[in-house]
């Protein structure tokens, strides 16, 4: 999955997920370069960088009012990587994120962290709670 325009390196957060604002303020400060563009899929300026995005994509993405299953990482050539995939891709940006990449080329590491990912997603709510 791509979107058509070149955009800066963009990580697509749930703003109304506490533990998504978290990890947010947690990657931002990690992010010492400014390599990374944040941005919540509430934002109205979302659809104005990522108007090939449908939040009622036939992949699930996005159910019908319901908020996002998974955080994206949208590259600077304009590919979408999803949950896991989109921490994997992201990580290069961030000092120091190359080691930690390193992980992912483990075999088995990048199952259990998908699966790890999917169970805390899934689960954000009810453990973290929403931010209103």
């Amino acid at each position: 999955m791509t979107v058509s325009s070149r955009i800066p390196n963009t990580l697509i957060y749930d703003r109304d997920c506490e533990l998504c604002r978290w990890s947010q303020r947690i990657l931002s400060k990690w992010d010492r370069r400014h390599r990374i563009r944040y941005l919540a899929f509430q934002d109205p300026e979302f659809l104005g960088w990522f108007p090939d995005l449908d939040r009622d994509d036939p992949a699930g993405l996005w159910p019908h009012g319901e908020p996002p299953r998974a955080m994206l990482f949208i590259d600077g050539e304009g590919g979408i990587q999803i949950g896991t995939e989109a921490f994997r891709k992201m990580l290069p940006q961030l000092a120091g994120g190359r080691l930690l990449a390193v992980l992912f080329h483990i075999p088995g590491v990048p199952r259990l962290a998908s699966r790890f990912y999917e169970w805390l997603a899934r689960n954000r709510y009810r453990f973290f709670g929403p931010t209103h």
